[in-house]
């Protein structure tokens, strides 16, 4: 056999020179391996008459064993030349790493080349050269056992993960897991290592102090032969150099931004569609930033962080070429008005960026982003995607808008959205407001008891815009305490005109919207504050809460608003009935008056199902001692109606549109309704009954009379049994069955007891019974025959229909009632 290169050799020191080569030969059926003296003194030490292939694998440790075989195996089959590498652990050293060239002679014999490439001839070089491998200053290094526990590792993985080892040993891997990764890319990685031995790549790994980087890493699976078998990780943080890891992803995110890439965005937003349940929706914003930067991948990692944790977005990714995407919520508040919500969402949003860095910030304000919203333009999420990036592409160079819509009218409706956001700025910043005012009607006095205040807005050049919008726009933006404010200041002013014109109990009405971030009670002070300055009275104040679901009843709210009411403020919920929080309010006890909704009153008739609905908050109302306001009369058939179903007051175009101050000071007819002219009762005596009195069963207890008695401002309460009135229970008998310590703290038990007294021992005999059907034109006759009230009325059949007290005769007396 030829060696190539100097042949000088020193057994005992094994100094051999470099880049030798030894040629051999194997005999595969007789199992012989032949090779000269120089090659047989470099791997066996010795020379040997014959030498077996056995006797040269044993030389191989276990594990490569097989892979030396295979590759024997492999060539014999295939006669292409192989090459591979393996450790020999010689009798001279403690091993030598040696590359072996592998040829088929025949399908019997094989020949190559052995050449060692590295020879450890003691444990303390080998020792040495672990040490400079292990403790590396350019790569991490961390070994663990089957179960992934830390059983050591570098000081370079020390200072890239930010823990000490001692921290480390005996903890699992997982402690790196960023989240940014899905649990099926961590389990693709460890399948990979236990199939190939072996996973690369590049991972984001979570450091001591949570901050996420990108980490180069190698996974090894090794087995020494003992029995044992590790894992070791090589891994460099990859933070320090961004043009490697730019536009890259793994494991479904984008390893610069470190967010999810568009098919894991796509995954995502997929499940919220399926979600979706009720008034909301989503929308998508695909958005291309304007990194006008040296450092533009540093700043895009700032802005991808900023979106990701300190923004109002649902989740976010990462498309390519620097777009990015968002999904936000929308709650659909107002369903007829699906914009408002919509740019209320988006507003949301974009204020986020308020208190970014001003590179983040300029970034977001100089980019391009286009919107989709599910269930206007998109029915799918993949078109979510899609249409939000086409949004883009109609955003032509040299154009000032920054945000386009797929959907044209959408589109159409929030540059509508922001014209009028900018009037209602203009307008207010030059206090062009005008106040309109409309009577509130007091149905038992016929006269006009106060004036709503209400605003008009200058026009807006080529808009039709109701006062409606301008308000929602002003509570939308911020401006409505602004505008509430000068409203009142204005109609304050113009209080002693009206007062003059109209009496001096006339009061105004005012809207004050809690739909603002400064809260109830600043609303409240700022409106005490105006009464001052201006010298409006007190007493002749109602405030109207235009948006009382919002009213929050904590503790100091309710103190404040008490204060307020204590100064004979009166407090109005507008539009009641019309929502679940309005009946709450009533538990409360924090109002003075309830106007009803106007859909209630809208061709209100007798025996309709409004008629009884409105009956029915009328009544409770006044159980309540609250005021009642029925708003909306447009007919006379309405205000019949809510005049007999007890309404104080009424409100609508029926007596007077709103208008300006100048125009109802000049119209002299102002005020002069008919519908104000009492009406004369006519009818039947049972048409002076009223429609909600109570009455009693003989067994009732005492502590219901008086409950009854608290909430009704008769005399009398009929006792009846079946249908049949078997007597009367009056005030003052009630009155002489109770003590001063009933009711109180103080009350004893004896007193406690007299609660449940039955009224059948307290009521007294009926005094005149008389035909419901009686026409009122026979009351004065009955009177002067000296029927004593009060009358008990009945039917043919004798069943009691309820009572005409004396003051109910009198009243009809004094309307004029024959």
């Amino acid at each position: 056999m030829d060696a190539v290169g100097d042949n000088t050799q020193n057994s005992a020191a094994l100094k051999l020179p470099k880049y030798v080569v030894y040629d051999w030969e194997m005999d595969i059926k007789n199992q012989t391996f032949i090779c000269d003296e120089q090659g047989q003194m470099f791997i066996f030490g010795q020379v040997l008459q014959s030498l077996s292939v056995t006797k040269l694998l044993r030389l191989v440790p276990a594990q490569q064993r097989a892979k030396v075989k295979e590759v024997f195996q492999k060539v014999l089959l295939s006669g292409g030349d192989e090459f591979l590498h393996c450790c020999l652990l010689t009798p001279n050293s403690l091993f030598i790493y040696v590359e072996l060239s592998i040829s088929r002679i025949d399908e019997h014999h094989l020949k190559g080349t052995i050449s060692p490439c590295l020879i450890v001839p003691s444990a303390h070089e080998a020792a040495e050269i672990f040490y400079s491998v292990f403790e590396n200053k350019h790569h991490g290094v961390v070994v663990t056992d089957l179960e992934t526990r830390i059983l050591a590792c570098n000081q370079y993985f020390e200072q890239m993960t930010g823990y000490l080892r001692n921290e480390l040993v005996g903890l699992k891997t997982n402690i790196f897991n960023s989240s940014s990764h899905d649990d099926s890319h961590y389990n693709d990685l460890w399948g990979s290592v236990n199939q190939n031995g072996y996973w690369s790549g590049v991972l984001l790994s979570r450091h001591a102090n949570g901050r996420v980087f990108p980490q180069n890493l190698t996974i090894h699976k090794i087995a020494p032969g003992n029995g044992q078998e590790y894992f070791i990780g090589f891994g460099t943080d990859l933070s320090s150099d961004l043009a490697q890891i730019e536009d890259i992803e793994s494991g479904g995110v984008d390893l610069l931004t470190q967010l999810p890439t568009t098919d894991a965005f796509l995954e995502e937003l997929s499940r919220k569609c399926d979600l979706i349940d009720g008034p909301n929706t989503l929308l998508v914003i695909a958005i291309q930033p304007n990194f006008d930067s040296e450092d533009s991948k540093a700043l895009k990692q700032e802005f991808s962080k900023y979106l990701k944790d300190k923004t109002s977005a649902l989740f976010v990714g990462y498309m390519d070429n620097g777009r990015f995407l968002a999904c936000l919520p929308v709650s659909l508040a107002h369903p007829s008005q699906r914009v408002r919500d919509i740019a209320k969402s988006l507003t949301t949003f974009f204020h986020c960026f308020k208190h970014s860095d001003k590179a983040v910030y300029e970034a977001l304000k100089n980019g391009l982003l286009g919107v989709s919203v599910y269930g206007a333009d998109a029915k799918t999420s993949n078109r979510l995607i899609s249409h939000a990036c086409q949004a883009i592409l109609e955003l032509h160079s040299g154009e000032s808008r920054r945000i386009a819509f797929y959907d044209r009218e959408v589109h159409l409706q929030l540059e509508r959205k922001k014209r009028i956001e900018s009037h209602v700025k203009k307008v207010l910043a030059e206090e062009n407001i005008e106040v309109y005012f409309q009577p509130i009607i007091d149905v038992k006095l016929n006269r006009i008891a106060k004036f709503e205040v209400l605003c008009r807005f200058p026009v807006l050049e080529g808009e039709v815009v109701s006062t409606q919008d301008y308000i929602l726009v002003a509570e939308d933006t911020g401006k409505i305490v602004e505008l509430d404010d000068l409203v009142c200041r204005l109609a304050f002013q113009h209080f002693q005109s009206l007062k003059a014109v109209f009496g001096e109990h006339v009061g105004l009405s005012i809207n004050r919207s809690l739909n603002t971030e400064i809260g109830v009670v600043e609303v409240l002070k700022q409106t005490a504050l105006a009464l001052d300055k201006e010298g409006m009275p007190t007493d002749k104040l109602t405030i109207e809460f235009t948006e009382s679901a919002l009213l929050k009843n904590d503790e100091h709210s309710t103190q404040v608003l008490q204060m307020l009411r204590d100064t004979g403020v009166e407090v109005a919920v507008d539009d009641f009935g019309s929502g679940y929080a309005s009946f709450q309010y009533l538990k409360e006890h924090c109002f003075d008056v309830l106007k009803i909704d106007r859909q209630f009153i809208s061709d209100l008739a007798l025996n309709t199902r409004e008629y009884r609905i409105v009956g029915a908050l009328i009544q409770l109302a006044h159980q309540l001692n609250l005021k009642v306001v029925a708003e909306g009369v447009e007919t006379e058939e309405e205000l019949n109606v809510v005049r007999e179903l007890g309404a104080d007051y009424v409100q609508g175009y029926l007596f007077a549109k709103p208008k300006p101050l100048n125009k109802i000071l000049n119209d002299e007819s102002y005020g002069h309704w008919p519908f104000l002219k009492p009406a004369k009762p006519s009818g039947t005596l049972l048409s002076l009954v009223s429609k909600h009195a109570h009455h009693l069963d003989p067994g009732d207890p005492l502590s219901l009379a008086y409950q009854y008695f608290e909430h009704h401002s008769g005399d009398y309460l009929p006792v009846v049994d079946g249908k049949v009135c078997v007597g009367l229970l009056t005030r003052s008998i009630m009155n002489l069955h109770m003590t001063p310590g009933m009711g109180t703290d103080l009350e004893n038990n004896k007193e406690r007891e007299n609660w449940h007294k039955s009224v059948n021992r307290m009521m007294t005999p009926i005094s005149r019974v008389i035909d419901c059907q009686t026409p009122t034109s026979e009351m004065a006759e009955l009177s002067s025959q000296g029927n004593s009230f009060p009358w008990v009325l009945v039917d043919d059949a004798g069943s009691f229909k309820g009572l005409v007290e004396m003051k109910t005769a009198f009243e009809f007396f004094s309307q004029g009632g024959i």
